[in-house]
Formats: structure tokens, sequence, C-alpha cells
């Protein structure tokens, strides 16, 4: 099938696609507009664009050979990295903060230096991995597209803030997200629990200052997911304050339905675990 498929921002700063044959008839368009590039893909999903097709936008072509030479590329010197400094990879890395954070016992000075760099060096080449991301899940859906993303095995998404160039009295302080139901901003008995833990990080930590990024699953308009996103950063922000958090150590921002833990295959069914991960609230450090 040689069809140009097209994807390209209308005057309305809006997500279109286009289909041209190859004699230059346009055989297909978008009838409508899309604040969400994933929304006006999977309009052009349903309308028979094949994922494996080369992904064109005006003014910007990528051809997936030099994709996948640049992944390769990038991921060797990310390995590189953090062999450098005695991790065989990224999950033994985390895997070694979060015993950290369970045992709280195990001194954290005899790796202060080696966490600064690491540290330096992931914020240098950030960029670089976001691309890598994006890449990877545009790989993993095109050798399964026909698989249900429910089915396979998905891991409760990591989040980790981090404390940059830490002194050698302060400590890294690790912080989990709150989960909610779907259309709900009410915590849950659970979600207390995990945040009261998060309470004495705090009043350990009394120079810490922390914002509530609030965030929806993709289901709904974006007016309701915006204003839901709000309400549930405010709610983790009420509950600190009753445990003794002072008001001014806390800020609070709402995402909406922007910026996904998972990318939602389906956006309209909220009982799979993408849409459940994306209802959260996350606390982002503050470093002045």
């Amino acid at each position: 099938m040689n069809d140009k498929w097209e994807f390209y921002k209308d005057h309305e700063n809006k997500w279109r696609w286009r289909r041209t044959a190859p004699n230059g008839n346009i055989v297909g368009a978008a009838t409508e507009g899309y604040v969400n590039k994933a929304d006006c893909e999977g309009n052009a999903r349903r309308n028979g664009w094949d994922d494996n097709l080369l992904i064109q936008e005006r003014g910007d072509t990528m051809i997936q050979k030099d994709l996948d030479e640049e992944n390769k590329e990038l991921k060797i010197q990310i390995y590189e990295l953090y062999e450098k400094h005695g991790f065989k990879d990224g999950n033994d890395f985390i895997d070694w903060l979060e015993a950290e954070r369970q045992t709280g016992k195990r001194s954290r000075l005899k790796r202060n230096k080696q966490m600064k760099n690491i540290l330096f060096a992931i914020v240098g080449i950030v960029g670089i991995l976001c691309v890598i991301a994006a890449i990877l899940l545009v790989m993993l859906f095109k050798k399964n597209p026909h698989v249900e993303l429910s089915e396979q095995k998905l891991s409760e998404p990591k989040v980790m803030m981090f404390v940059l160039d830490p002194k050698v009295d302060e400590k890294v302080v690790v912080f989990g997200d709150t989960h909610f139901a779907y259309d709900k901003s009410t915590l849950s008995q659970e979600a207390k629990t995990l945040l009261d833990k998060n309470v004495q990080d705090l009043k350990e930590n009394p120079k810490i200052n922390v914002r509530m990024a609030g965030y929806t699953s993709a289901e709904g308009t974006e007016d309701i997911n915006q204003k839901l996103s709000e309400q549930r950063a405010n709610t983790v922000r009420d509950y600190l304050i009753e445990k003794g958090i002072a008001p001014e150590r806390i800020t609070v921002i709402g995402y909406g339905r922007t910026k996904p833990a998972v990318y939602e295959v389906t956006p309209g069914d909220i009982n799979s675990k993408e849409a459940k991960a994306n209802m959260r609230v996350l606390f982002e450090v503050v470093v002045k």
C-alpha cells in the first residue's frame, strides 16, 4: 500500500491527518482537529493507518532505519554510564534506591559522590532519554498491533524524585504517587497510609518543598479532566497540611490528561491498567 499519511497542525493548532494516493489525490482526511496527537493517531488507525508505515509530519520526516540506529547508539551510551558508576543497568540503580528507602538504615553517605555524578549526567541527557522512551513505545506497538495491552504484563509505574546536589548531612528522599478511582478526588484508606509515610519524610526533611501534580486518564473532555486533576492535587495538599506540613511548603498544579504515566491504547477503557496508572497525584520535589 503506497498511500502517503501525514499528521499536521491546522490553523487552530489542532492535530489532523491526511491520506494521499500515489497519483496525488487526497483519499481521506480527519473530519475534526485533536488537541492530543495520540487521539489523532487513534482516529487515523481506525481509518486504515498502518503503524508500520513511515510517520510523516509537515516539515519533519524521519526514516525508521535512522531511528533504530540512533536508538541503538543512545542505549549503548546509557548502559556505559550506569556501568561506569557501578550499576549493571537502570533497573539495578532503581532497585538500590528502593532498598535504601525500605530499610532506612543503610548509610547514604558512601554513595553521595557517586549519586551526584549520575544525577548530573542524567540531567544532561534527559532530553535524549525522552526520545528513547517515545521510540520504544512506538516499536512496542508496531510489533504487536493486535494484542490488547491489558493482556501484557505491566508493572506498576515507579516514580522517583531526587534532591539534586545533596550536601553531606542531607538524605535522598523518594516519594511515591497517590492513585484515585475514576472521576474521583477522594483519598482511599490505602492512599492515606502511603501519604502518612510521605508526611514523615517531609517532617524529617524540613528544607524540602514539594509540588502536588495532578493527572487523569484519557477518558473525558479536556476541561473536565483539567479540573479533576487540580481537585486531586488539592486533596493531597489538604491532607498533608492536616497532618502538620506547613502550607507554604506545598504548591499544586493540574496537568489533566496530558503527560500520562502510561500510553492508553484504548482511551475509553477506564478499567485498563494504563488508565488506572494515570489517575494519580505525583510528588514533585522543588529545588531552589
